[in-house]
């Protein structure tokens, strides 16, 4: 079967319970296979800290755990807020996603957690999606610019591959909005990259409204959210990988309250955007010496 021979809920349920691969049945397994090895870091991981049987103080054990293999320094505590909190981060790497995670899990222990997830990683990190519930982590599959990018030059001007990648992200597109949908209404707490993609730069050639979007879904209908920008500066001699054992240095920087995030978002289109980027990359800027 083609991937367009499924409906939307229906592929959503085969990827997450292992029956289907997307990338295999579009003839693009290669780029699952580049992720082998970090998926398999992450859910042996994963099933370590998940071998304890109860849940209490189940996410305190996995921040022990999680930060002696991805040590960060935190300049700062991640500010408080009894809203819907949206983490937006820069991203030179996958490696600040796990040191998030455990940032994340000490600083608002009782909330659950939203990560969307590039599609190659997801596939490798479905067999744990019942641990990561056990951890309150929801996670959502994304295509981003890159990936899109290299499957459409792999497909070239094949046009029913091309068509398969527009409703992907279609159904990739539904599903986070109904996952942040639910995360608003439950209070919860969401970890996005604006840029959408693993990039060194702050302020790329291209600002997606990514920040935008997420504003108008979780303030919907009059819901409240603390947007946190988060500067994040990579070792030195780091990669675009999980950089297991080497520090980082993340640095909070001044929350955009409800009523600021709706005056940016009522005016010219990506205000929001560009002002949320230019403060991380203000404060990446003042604490960027070399992390060894």
């Amino acid at each position: 079967m083609k991937i367009t021979d499924y409906k939307g809920q229906e592929i959503n349920d085969l990827l997450d319970s292992g029956r289907l691969s997307i990338l295999e049945t579009i003839g693009a397994g290669d780029l699952k296979r580049e992720m082998d090895r970090v998926g398999w870091l992450c859910c042996t991981y994963i099933r370590m800290i998940c071998r304890r049987k109860e849940d209490r103080d189940l996410r305190r054990h996995a921040s022990r755990l999680i930060r002696l293999a991805a040590p960060a320094e935190l300049r700062a505590p991640l500010p408080q807020s009894d809203e819907t909190v949206v983490v937006g981060f820069n991203h030179p790497s996958l490696g600040e996603v796990v040191r998030l995670l455990y940032i994340g899990f000490d600083s608002f222990p009782d909330r659950d957690f939203l990560f969307p997830v590039n599609l190659p990683w997801y596939e490798s990190m479905v067999p744990v999606i019942p641990q990561l519930s056990r951890l309150g982590i929801r996670i959502t599959p994304m295509l981003t610019p890159a990936t899109e990018e290299k499957l459409k030059r792999k497909f070239g001007e094949d046009q029913e591959k091309l068509d398969e990648l527009e409703f992907l992200r279609m159904v990739f597109d539904r599903r986070y909005i109904r996952e942040l949908k639910s995360i608003a209404q439950d209070k919860g707490a969401v970890f996005v990259a604006p840029s959408a993609t693993r990039q060194k730069e702050i302020i790329g050639d291209y600002v997606h409204p990514s920040m935008t979007v997420v504003a108008h879904l979780v303030q919907k209908g009059g819901r409240r959210a603390t947007f946190i920008p988060v500067a994040v500066v990579s070792p030195v001699l780091g990669n675009r990988e999980l950089n297991l054992f080497r520090r980082y240095r993340i640095v909070p920087c001044e929350p955009f309250s409800s009523e600021e995030v709706t005056e940016l978002t009522s005016g010219r289109d990506r205000e929001f955007d560009f002002t949320f980027l230019r403060r991380i990359e203000k404060i990446y800027l003042e604490n960027d010496s070399p992390v060894i």
